[in-house]
């Protein structure tokens, strides 16, 4: 498929950006509440953010040449600097504020790995993004193997993440459980075959995996929040529901269906602010 920046992709960046906004600023409420109800079902809405990002990642880094190792060098030379840099100057205030709190020694030592892996805050995505940056090659030459194997990898890692952290209660960092490559695996081996490769499937099946997923979302969250708490981010029904919505968005027939107006344009000047790891 053609990967050139087009509007409606930066139309998709723009929705995810604001998704991403709604994750970070939802209020939870008693679920068995009316709007303890609707702040959940909308909050499930908003799981998809993250593997769209990643998905569009993928779908655009795809089509690079990257088959001799001076392309290889070159790209990672280029790219890493470009996220990575960024990633700890906006980290800093975060390490020296933990500093600050601590003694020397090797809870300091802690806060410097931290800051060098990127583990304060949401850039967890950075050091996520760099891992498939390194995996780019391998993953677009064994692509027709590395597709199912992702679906495979992602699946287990989320449901392992899950029940360490709802049904054990162990309060796992955000870089643990969100920064390996293998818990978001799918999505962005979706955009790198689908790159590449001709779409198989049909709106139809797109849509029925959405609406199945999001249907086991609804109820998974209200078993894990009233058997544990939580349960409203990412889960094993947030999978099949962003999978549905990754191949629903990537569809050219979805994509011909996009229509240029004052709403729609305004949303894509919102996602064409340049997203240095796509």
């Amino acid at each position: 498929m053609n990967s050139s920046r087009i509007e409606y992709f930066d139309f998709l960046r723009g929705i995810a950006i604001i998704m991403v906004v709604g994750i970070h600023t939802f209020v939870a409420y008693p679920i068995d509440t009316p709007l303890g109800v609707c702040s959940a079902f909308f909050r499930q809405v908003l799981n998809c953010a993250v593997p769209i990002f990643l998905a569009l990642s993928g779908f655009f880094l795809g089509t690079k040449s990257l088959n001799r190792w001076d392309e290889k060098y070159c790209f990672w030379k280029k790219q890493i600097p470009k996220v990575y840099i960024p990633a700890l100057i906006w980290s800093f205030p975060y390490f020296i504020q933990n500093v600050i709190q601590v003694q020397v020694g090797d809870i300091l030592i802690k806060q410097v790995v931290a800051l060098l892996v990127c583990a304060f805050s949401i850039y967890y995505f950075i050091a996520l993004i760099v891992q498939y940056y390194f995996l780019l090659p391998m993953l677009q030459k064994y692509k027709h193997v590395m597709m199912p194997i992702s679906v495979v990898v992602s699946f287990f890692s989320i449901l392992l993440i899950t029940y360490i952290s709802s049904v054990q209660g162990i309060q796992l960092p955000l870089i643990v459980y969100a920064g390996p490559f293998t818990t978001w695996f799918v999505f962005f081996m979706l955009g790198v075959y689908y790159s590449s490769s001709k779409i198989n499937y049909t709106i139809k099946q797109a849509v029925s995996i959405i609406v199945f997923g999001f249907a086991l979302e609804c109820i998974e969250t209200y078993w894990l929040n009233t058997n544990y708490g939580g349960g409203y981010g990412i889960k094993f029904s947030a999978f099949i529901y962003s999978i549905g919505v990754v191949m629903f968005i990537l569809s050219p027939k979805v994509k011909a269906f996009y229509t240029h107006n004052k709403l729609t344009s305004l949303i894509a000047y919102v996602g064409n602010i340049r997203l240095v790891f796509i």
